[in-house]
């Protein structure tokens, strides 16, 4: 049986890709562990450390499922808001900046802070072998990163993604493993106390449309956000209200048996009421 629980620690040989594109603006943080990638029942992630044990800073990156996006993820040991908040702010690998809005939360029980930036697989690969990124947030000091391995890492994350594909039978409705595909709309299950705040304030509005992975029994494990809204704080909103109450027939193979799959929501409409 496949074992998705499996950690697969990767070489840290360093490799040489520096830009003189865009200078340094803040010093340059040096890891103090190596790249480990997990194998996770519902995601693939990458994970470095570049702090200490008193003063944690993590390094994430997490590749969609469906091969369309990138999740950069930072969390430090510092105190930030119970509630997502969405902000400006850009990734650079040397090659020119990539505008992108972030979150920024403090989930429960948790004594760091995450700084999620979602970017496009294709500016993920464009990266080419850079020596270091910089995070840029808005009204925060910037960070900046020494990387390694970086191609290879890529290639592990592509291989775990593969496998995760292959675990939740994604395309099983045109090869014969999945003959009836799960049942749902998850657009029932939305109340109006679920409007973020923040985006209530703003009067922020939009549309948005998910990538979920269902188990046999129907249960949402998995959520990725396909289209985006452009107000990030509705599209976090959107996937916490669907792993917390969606649930769907399970979709079935030629037997009739219950088995897992992906599922693409409907277009989900965040409106304002008067």
């Amino acid at each position: 049986m496949f074992l998705r629980s499996m950690l697969v620690l990767l070489l840290t040989a360093e490799l040489a890709a520096a830009s003189d594109q865009v200078p340094t603006p803040v010093a340059r943080l040096q890891p103090t562990g190596r790249w480990i990638v997990d194998y996770g029942e519902a995601q693939c992630l990458a994970q470095r450390n570049y702090g200490t044990s008193g003063d944690q800073l993590i390094l994430g990156v997490r590749p969609a499922p469906n091969n369309e996006t990138y999740e950069l993820i930072v969390a430090r040991s510092v105190r930030g808001p119970k509630f997502a908040e969405e902000r400006k702010g850009s990734v650079d690998f040397g090659r020119g900046l990539i505008k992108a809005w972030l979150l920024e939360y403090q989930p429960p029980s948790s004594d760091l802070t995450l700084y999620q930036f979602r970017i496009s697989a294709g500016d993920m690969h464009a990266s080419g072998a850079p020596d270091h990124v910089v995070f840029a947030i808005n009204g925060r000091p910037s960070l900046n990163f020494a990387l390694t391995s970086v191609p290879g890492l890529l290639k592990q994350l592509e291989a775990c993604t593969a496998d995760l594909q292959h675990y939740w039978n994604l395309g099983g409705e045109q090869d014969g493993r999945i003959a009836t595909s799960a049942l749902g709309d998850v657009r029932k299950i939305f109340r109006p106390e679920d409007y973020p705040a923040e985006a209530t304030y703003h009067a922020q509005t939009g549309q948005t449309q998910f990538f979920l992975l269902s188990d046999e029994k129907g249960k949402v494990a998995g959520c990725y956000l396909l289209r985006a809204s452009g107000v990030p704080s509705l599209d976090a909103m959107g996937c916490q209200v669907i792993l917390k109450r969606a649930t769907f027939q399970p979709a079935r193979d030629a037997r009739g048996a219950p088995v897992r799959s992906t599922y693409v929501t409907p277009p989900i409409v965040w409106v304002l009421r008067g």
